[in-house]
């Protein structure tokens, strides 16, 4: 297990450096520098998040960087007393509309044998007026995230060029073991790699040259550092229609090896169900269906994976499965 924390302040020096570019090639040019022996590949980028930024004047002039610093000072908690000094003022908030940018490196023939970077990309942008309505918010919170903020929001005018921002750097390999260990995490992610291990997809392709684990670090109830990870593929794939709930046979067989195939590697449309169910688990139950009418097209051990899922179904994100047995 390799210890990538001492390699932080530069990946953070790194992306305080260089400019984002459409495919990130001058990123990972930099990031080879400091981690030679990681061979890293740009993967995918989540987006549609921002953060609270700060204020300005209706001329665009920086007040603060800090809304919630700003108010925090200007008004002890008074927020009446904030509109009555700055309710004419006219001053514009703003927000950094944020990327996630993935990044893997493959360090071993295993499924969890990647180490993932993940680096964000922030553009500053004028938000909203400062008071909404002209109304006086019931308290601080209030302020900085009031009722109607979505529809006041301008034209996004951009205040600060777009930026990288260190995240994070992480040997998935070391998660899944520190992870193993640790009574109470949640172990869906790992049963999602080992399946992928049992199947043919991993006779065919690398787990990471299709999806990244998008990590949520919490605290548990004990105050224990947890993680919990959820896979998102790397290729958004299509969503079947409902009439494939239908098919069986011949048809469905013919469907789901068109849908491998466009998607890059085996098992697709079973691994893209434990991410995004819609009809997935009744396509999955006829699959099952046919098996046991002896109409074949699965390799024995994609069988064998489908049939456990049958017994024993979980997935990803919120949503009530159906009985399946």
């Amino acid at each position: 297990m390799t210890d990538y924390e001492p390699r932080t302040a530069q990946l953070k020096e790194i992306c305080r450096k260089v400019k984002p570019g459409v495919h990130h090639v001058s990123l990972v040019e930099a990031v080879g520098t400091v981690l030679p022996d990681l061979k890293f590949r740009y993967r995918t980028t989540l987006s549609g998040w921002y953060r609270l930024g700060g204020l300005v004047d209706s001329d665009g002039n920086r007040i603060a960087a800090s809304l919630r610093e700003w108010a925090e000072e200007e008004s002890d908690h008074d927020m009446f007393a904030l509109y009555e000094k700055y309710g004419a003022a006219d001053y514009m908030t703003t927000r950094f509309d944020g990327k996630c940018h993935y990044f893997v490196a493959p360090i071993g023939p295993n499924a969890a044998d990647f180490v993932q970077l993940k680096v964000e990309e922030l553009t500053e942008v004028i938000d909203h007026p400062l008071f909404i309505n002209d109304q006086v918010p019931d308290d601080l919170e209030d302020l900085l995230d009031p009722h109607g903020a979505f529809a006041a929001r301008v034209e996004p005018a951009e205040m600060t060029p777009p930026r990288y921002l260190f995240h994070s750097i992480t040997d998935i390999s070391a998660l899944v073991g520190k992870q193993l260990s640790s009574e109470g995490s949640d172990l869906r992610y790992i049963r999602f790699l080992e399946e992928w291990g049992n199947t043919t997809a991993s006779s065919k392709e690398r787990f990471s040259d299709h999806f990244v684990l998008k990590l949520l670090p919490f605290l548990d109830r004990f105050g224990e550092r947890k993680t919990e990870a959820t896979p998102v593929p790397v290729k958004k794939l299509p969503l079947p229609s409902d009439n494939v709930a239908t098919m069986t046979g011949t048809s469905l067989s013919h469907f789901l090896k068109e849908y491998d195939k466009n998607a890059g590697f085996p098992m697709a449309w079973y691994f893209n169900m434990l991410v995004e169910q819609k009809i997935w688990p009744q396509i999955a139950m006829a699959v099952y269906t046919d098996h046991q009418r002896n109409y074949r097209y699965l390799a024995e051990k994609d069988l064998e994976v489908l049939e456990n899922w049958i017994r024993f179904p979980y997935v990803f994100g919120a949503g009530a499965l159906p009985t399946l047995l």
